[in-house]
């Protein structure tokens, strides 16, 4: 079973994720995150309620719209703006079986990705 890449063509960090893994001989499903984007039970399980601002994309127009820096959604909230556009999740989301993680941080893919 691959890890599934959740992906989009113009986000920048998700080319250099793919690049990292690809160097590591890493074989990953690519799905695009606007026209497949991940289920509310998959950002469910690998969101912490406690902490939500690390699985939000800062740079998407939706979370300057509505101020999320400051006004921090709850956990259901926030999983219901990204489910309206996903281009508010973090990028890559990367899950396999009970393993998941948002955006691109070397360390965290070679304890999680690269074995």
């Amino acid at each position: 079973m691959q890890p599934v890449f959740f992906d989009k063509k113009t986000c920048g960090t998700c080319k250099k994720a793919q690049i990292y893994l690809n160097e590591h001989k890493v074989d990953f499903e690519i799905v695009d995150i606007i026209n497949r984007p991940p289920s509310r039970d998959q950002l469910e399980k690998f969101m912490d309620a406690d902490n939500i601002k690390p699985y939000l994309n800062s740079r998407s127009a939706i979370y300057r719209e509505l101020k999320l820096g400051q006004n921090i959604p709850d956990k259901a909230r926030a999983i219901e703006l990204m489910l309206q556009d996903p281009n508010l999740i973090k990028r890559p989301f990367i899950i396999k079986g009970e393993t998941g993680s948002f955006g691109f941080q070397a360390d965290e893919f070679d304890d999680k990705w690269v074995k």
